[in-house]
This record gives C-alpha cells, sequence and structure tokens, in this order.
C-alpha cells in the first residue's frame, strides 16, 4: 500500500470514457417533457454520440430515466432499463457500451431508525449495459450489493473497475476495501487492499498516466491511487490538495483529469483542480458552477468537452448543465431550478 514508482506513458486521443445508467420499468416523473430537471447522485456518461444521465434523485423522488445531451439540447432516451437509483456504480468504452452497477433505492435515510429496520434491503446488486440504444440487465455472479462505490472505465485494457462504496451489517454502515473488474461479460475481484475503506471516491481514467486513478471520499480524504490492474499504488504528493467527498471527476481536454467540487468535511466547495504528471494543481476560474456535491460530470470527447451536470448544496437541487471545452474556462449552457429539496429521506 506505500508509494510506487508513477507510470507516465502518454496514452494518447480517445479516453472515451465512462458510463451512465439505466432507465426505470416505469419511468417516476420528471420536470417536465423537455429536460431531466433537477437531479443529485445521478449517474453521467459519455456513449459515444451524448452524454447519458441516469436516475438519480430530484428534489422529491428517486427516479430511473435515460437522457442524452448532446451539447445543445436533452432528449430523453429509454422507457424501460434498470430499475430507478442513486449513486451506481458506472463506466463505459466511449464507443456505444456502457455499465451500470449497483446504487441504492434512496438518497437519504438508511439507517436502521424505527421503521426503517433494514437499510440493507435498499441497496442493489445488478449489472446493465448500455447500447446506445436499449438497456440490457447482464447475467451472472455479481459483486456484493453497495452504493456510492468508485467506477471508472480503464481503454487500455478494456475494463470497468469499480473500487470500495458502502453497504449495511446489522444497520451499521459499512465501508469497503475490495477491487472488481468488469470485462464487458463477467465480474471478477482483483485485490481487498489498498486505499483504506471508502464510499463516495472520485475516479477516472488518466490518459497521461495510462491508468485509472482514485481520489479521496469518505471522511473528505485527500490521497490519490493509481491502479495498474494487478494492485493500487499511492501517488506520493509533496503538498497534498484539500480532501473530499462526493466530488465530481473526468478524463479532460489537454490529456488529463478534472476534478470539481465536493464536501470538505464542514461545506460543499466550487473549485476545480486538475491532476497532471501526477500533481494537483488548483484551477483559476471565472464563472463556475456554485458549490455543491452529488454531481456528475463526464467527458464528451467529440466535443472536446468536460460537461457537469446537477448536484446538491444541502437545500437545493441544480439541473444546471456546465461545460469546459478546450482550452475555455466554465460556461453554463443550460439551467434548471435550483429547487428547495423535500425531506423525505426520498
Amino acid at each position: 500500500m506505500g508509494s510506487a514508482k508513477l507510470r507516465t506513458g502518454v496514452c494518447g486521443a480517445a479516453l472515451l470514457w465512462s458510463a451512465m445508467l439505466a432507465a426505470a420499468p416505469a419511468i417516476a416523473p420528471v420536470a417536465n417533457d423537455d429536460t431531466p430537471g433537477v437531479r443529485n447522485a445521478h449517474m453521467l456518461a459519455y456513449d459515444g454520440r451524448v452524454a447519458l444521465l441516469f436516475g438519480g434523485a430530484t428534489d422529491s423522488a428517486v427516479v430511473g430515466d435515460t437522457w442524452g445531451w448532446d451539447g445543445r439540447n436533452w432528449q430523453r432516451l429509454a422507457a424501460s432499463g434498470p430499475p430507478a437509483r442513486t449513486f451506481a456504480a458506472v463506466g463505459g468504452d466511449g464507443v456505444s457500451r456502457v455499465f451500470l452497477f449497483g446504487g441504492s433505492r434512496v438518497l437519504f435515510g438508511g439507517d436502521a431508525s424505527p421503521g426503517n429496520a433494514d437499510p440493507a434491503r435498499h441497496l442493489l446488486a445488478d449489472t446493465w449495459a448500455w447500447d446506445g440504444t436499449r438497456w440490457t440487465e447482464v447475467p451472472g455472479p455479481q459483486p456484493p450489493a453497495r452504493a456510492e462505490a468508485a467506477a471508472a472505465w480503464d481503454p487500455k485494457r478494456k475494463r470497468l473497475v469499480m473500487f470500495g462504496g458502502y453497504t449495511w451489517k446489522a444497520g451499521v454502515r459499512e465501508r469497503l476495501q475490495d477491487t472488481w473488474e468488469f470485462d464487458g461479460a463477467a465480474w471478477a475481484r482483483f485485490a481487498t487492499a489498498g486505499p483504506s475503506p471508502r464510499s463516495g471516491a472520485a475516479m477516472a481514467f488518466d490518459p497521461e498516466l495510462g491508468q485509472v486513478v482514485l481520489f479521496g471520499g469518505s471522511g473528505a480524504t485527500n490521497d490519490t491511487w493509481i491502479w495498474d490492474g494487478r494492485a493500487w499504488s499511492e501517488v506520493p504528493a509533496p503538498t497534498p490538495p484539500p480532501g473530499r467527498f462526493n466530488a465530481a471527476m473526468s478524463p479532460a481536454p489537454g490529456g488529463n483529469v478534472l476534478r470539481f467540487g465536493g464536501w470538505d468535511g464542514q461545506s460543499r466547495t466550487a473549485d476545480t483542480w486538475r491532476l497532471r504528471g501526477g500533481l494537483w494543481t488548483a484551477v483559476k476560474t471565472g464563472d463556475a458552477p456554485q458549490a455543491r456535491n452529488h454531481a456528475a460530470m463526464t467527458y464528451d470527447a467529440k466535443r472536446d468537452c468536460v460537461v457537469l451536470v446537477g448536484g446538491h448544496d444541502g437545500i437545493n437541487v441544480f439541473g444546471d448543465v456546465w461545460e469546459r471545452c478546450g482550452t475555455s474556462d466554465w460556461k453554463r449552457v443550460a439551467k434548471t431550478g435550483p429547487k428547495e429539496r423535500v425531506a423525505n429521506n426520498h
């Protein structure tokens, strides 16, 4: 678990990346027929054509609809697929296939309080694949049920990498430390050591390092790790960046990794960080998304844009779309909401 030597080969071009998620058997209502409305704890991934959004929670309910953002407009894409959920693990090959695993049927309210004696019943352990047109459930043995796992597609090794998350045991939340890989057909467990047990970490494929990178997680940790397909190695940092929980992260223009926002242990944040050569540096921005966590971010390789959607600030749930294209700064390209969250433990 100690530091290991960084691999620094540039893995050029096509980091057609990350995954997205599913649609519910019966689509829950959304804000209107033109946009997904406000969302948090949703999933977002590039499917080779659009930034694909699945599910998450609105201001009042957990939903399971599928939408695509083409840079100008939203379009509802599927009327069936995975059941509604939040905090699923997602990744995709950037061509047409995207994969989803697990998640939670609720957003908040998971403890073993009266009327909620078994919070583990909310967790899911199913795998779904998107082929650009529809969702299909993938049969076979599955990893244990969990939510808030970190995941990213490794385009070099053609695997979805998933780490950690949380489960419930005897009404107590338990963070996980296992690493799984999915080759598009079957899951295999690859490691039970590496980063400390955690949920809500950020993960992305770093095209410069040519490996999957993990940052932060529960407890607002501030460590950075890389996965080489066999073991995790901690990236040494002379000056570690501030810790974050539930930040948004993705590959970015220029062949590096961009990270936004999250919870720092005391409040939501609105800072942008870039990972280059294994080192994090703060990015100076003009206009930028408001402070938030539970947002989702992906890289649209065709348009060379990072796309960020939604999130919440503890009171309000956002439905805005922000982009960073090429060398430009953040720009809000669509706005829905915000709407105040209904405190109903949905």
